[in-house]
């Protein structure tokens, strides 16, 4: 979200009167512009579509968060920070056209914070994104089994805004191979769409060994696919542990044949691609730092984040 500013006022000037607030997505009123992870539970509130409120104060906090006065408190405050691309205000001068995000880096961002997961926006630092049933135009593809049809994506913010610096093809889900023939009795595993922070820079040993992003930081979620789906399925399995769900290469295999490169594992499509992927997390000045540093990625369903932030 950006707020496009009338008559040359400045980030830091503020407009008063009487003003409607809408909540046009559910959304975190917030004490300050930090993500809603880092805040305790008295300094958010949780509030649905739909509500509206009276505001006295408007001011523009930074690219993505405006700073209002509420008329009367919610959860005992008046004054609350809120994501501008989940609000609408009538009636102000400072704030009175919105922007949905445009791009897709913005969208992610945008879906990441309306999902309350940890958006690192520190100089350098990386954010791994995967998207499912992703064309590497931001276009929705059918999601078939056993192809190269997902997203790996590397965001950094820069300038505070956020900027695709990697995009390549992957799979978030099992080859064809392993759906049929799963390493476990409960079904080959998908991971669950969500945040996890789970992997630090080591060998993924199969396939001769190469250097990936390998599971030895914490736990994730997977369904197991007893059905051989292919999908999530409402009846799945749910596991969550250690079960060796690593981000590395695919071997440079046709888009049309994940074949044995994936048992559930998140798996860059090309040898370069992955070398190149390496490369820029590396630098995240926290490895750099402690070379034991724990990665995070977020796995999201593409068809949810273009139907919360549609094509333009």
């Amino acid at each position: 979200m950006y707020f496009l500013q009338a008559i040359g006022l400045k980030d830091d000037q503020t407009e008063q009167g009487q003003f409607n607030l809408k909540v046009t997505s559910d959304t975190v009123f917030k004490s300050c512009s930090l993500p809603s992870n880092k805040l305790e539970a008295s300094e958010k509130a949780t509030v649905q579509a739909g509500r509206q409120l009276e505001i006295t104060e408007v001011a523009i906090a930074d690219a993505h968060h405006v700073r209002v006065m509420l008329k009367a408190p919610v959860q005992d405050r008046r004054i609350w920070f809120i994501y501008g691309g989940h609000i609408q205000i009538d009636g102000c001068k400072i704030a009175t056209v919105t922007t949905k995000p445009k791009t897709l880096e913005e969208k992610i961002i945008a879906y990441c914070e309306k999902k309350g997961y940890k958006i690192d926006k520190e100089p350098g630092y990386k954010n791994i994104i995967y998207i499912e049933g992703m064309n590497p135009d931001g276009t929705l593809n059918n999601n078939a089994l056993n192809v190269w049809n997902d997203l790996r994506i590397v965001i950094e913010f820069k300038d505070g805004k956020p900027k695709m610096i990697g995009c390549w093809e992957a799979t978030t889900n099992p080859g064809k191979y392993y759906t049929f023939k799963p390493m476990n009795p409960k079904g080959a595993a998908i991971i669950a769409f969500g945040q996890y922070k789970a992997w630090q820079v080591g060998i993924h040993t199969p396939g001769g060994g190469h250097e990936a992003l390998v599971q030895t930081g914490g736990s994730v979620t997977v369904h197991r696919d007893a059905n051989r789906s292919g999908t999530r399925d409402a009846g799945d399995t749910i596991d969550s542990g250690m079960f060796g769900i690593n981000q590395h290469w695919g071997g440079d295999n046709p888009k049309s044949d994940v074949g044995r490169w994936s048992a559930g594992c998140q798996v860059g499509r090309t040898r370069q691609g992955h070398r190149e992927f390496m490369s820029i997390v590396k630098s995240d000045p926290r490895y750099q730092a402690k070379r034991s540093f724990t990665f995070t990625s977020t796995i999201i369903d593409g068809k949810d984040l273009l139907a919360q932030f549609p094509a333009s």
